[in-house]
């Protein structure tokens, strides 16, 4: 039986295999942000702090990597709620993370109803 978190950046997860079973928190990394965004313990493992070893080890190697923390994950925002010496990684992540959607959506809005084009945006019903 391993506790060892690794990285597994082609399929964008941390593993932890134990016991013939294999528990995984997903990631996006994108300008030095993580986003953790599901975590799977099987369950078989459930119960056991599997999770919490998982998401430990998790953090830890992002902090060796200097990255910063989005926390979308239900698990791992509560885990680092609980655990505030991780606290660091967040400080900013959240609204530059935040700030990069709301761009993304302000372009793809634009390109989807252009200003140009007001029956795009409220199309006169016929």
């Amino acid at each position: 039986m391993s506790d060892h978190v690794k990285d597994n950046p082609a399929e964008n997860r941390f593993e932890l295999p134990l016991s013939g079973h294999l528990a995984a928190a997903h990631y996006r990394k994108i300008h030095g942000v993580i986003t953790f965004t599901h975590t799977d313990v099987p369950q078989a493992l459930g119960g056991q702090g599997v999770g919490s070893k998982l998401i430990r080890g998790a953090l830890e190697s992002v902090r060796k990597q200097g990255l910063r923390v989005v926390a979308q994950c239900p698990f791992v925002a509560a885990y680092m709620k609980k655990h505030p010496e991780f606290n660091d990684l967040m400080d900013g992540a959240a609204a530059q993370a935040k700030k990069h959607q709301d761009d993304l959506l302000d372009e793809a809005l634009e390109e989807s109803f252009p200003a140009s084009d007001p029956s795009a945006i409220d199309p006169k019903p016929e």
